[in-house]
Parts: C-alpha cells; sequence; structure tokens
C-alpha cells in the first residue's frame, strides 16, 4: 500500500471529471488540468475504469464518474491505482547478524500496522464531494 504520485492524480482526475461534467472529459482534457502528460491520464483512468469508479465512452470520447461523487472514498480510489494493497510500510530485511536485526519487523510491525490502520479510517472517511464541497 506504498503511497505513490497516481493517488493525487486519481483524486485531481475524479475531482475534475465532476467539476468539469458539462465539458468533454478527454484525456488531454484532463491532463491539461492536471499538468502532466495524456498517456499518464490513461493510465490511472484505466485503473479507476476497472475499479468501477469512471466510465470511458469510446468515439465521441470523454469521462464520467460511474458512481456518485458521495459513493466514491479517498480509500476506493486510492485501491484503484495501489501498486500493493497489502502494506503501506516496507520493512528492510535484514542479515539478522545483531540483536536488532532479526527484530526489526516484530518491533515496527504494530506500529506501521497502527497508522496504516488510522490512514484507512480517514480515506473510507473522506470522500469526492467531500473535497468538492471544500473547493466551493
Amino acid at each position: 500500500m506504498q503511497i505513490g504520485v497516481k493517488f493525487p492524480i486519481a483524486v485531481h482526475i475524479l475531482l475534475s471529471i465532476e467539476y468539469f461534467k458539462d465539458e468533454k472529459n478527454t484525456s488531454e482534457f484532463l491532463a491539461e488540468t492536471v499538468g502532466t502528460n495524456p498517456v499518464i491520464i490513461r493510465k490511472i483512468t484505466s485503473c479507476l475504469k476497472s475499479a468501477g469508479l469512471v466510465e470511458v465512452r469510446a468515439g465521441i470520447g470523454g469521462m464520467s464518474l460511474a458512481k456518485s461523487p458521495e459513493n466514491i472514498s479517498l480509500y476506493d480510489v486510492y485501491m484503484a491505482v495501489s501498486e500493493s494493497k497489502k502494506e503501506l510500510f516496507k520493512i528492510h530485511s535484514s542479515p539478522h547478524m545483531c540483536p536488532l536485526g532479526g527484530r526489526i519487523d516484530a518491533l515496527l510491525r504494530p506500529h506501521f500496522l497502527n497508522a496504516q490502520n488510522a490512514l484507512k479510517a480517514e480515506l473510507q472517511y473522506i470522500n469526492i464531494q467531500n473535497l468538492l464541497s471544500e473547493l466551493a
């Protein structure tokens, strides 16, 4: 569950799709709003589509939300674009040659899991509509 740049870009895409819903939301248009290349938008949009968060209209082009904004949590978005869906924190592998090396995983894992659960709870609480309302 490592956080990368895909997550905020995915949120930006969803916000733009709804905010500019009267526009033709193509990858080129969205790339301009995000400030990136349309290829990146298409890759992230593909993940969002697979997760059932956006609909893409072929031919005439354009995207729309597949669910109402209040039914898309930030956790849904995160899970759609996350490369590793299990752990937010990676603990380095250790040769276990010292008293600490053999115990670092057991020492850190519960604390990291608590932090991950807190983040998950917060992301589940916030939805796209909440963010749109904050923009107003």
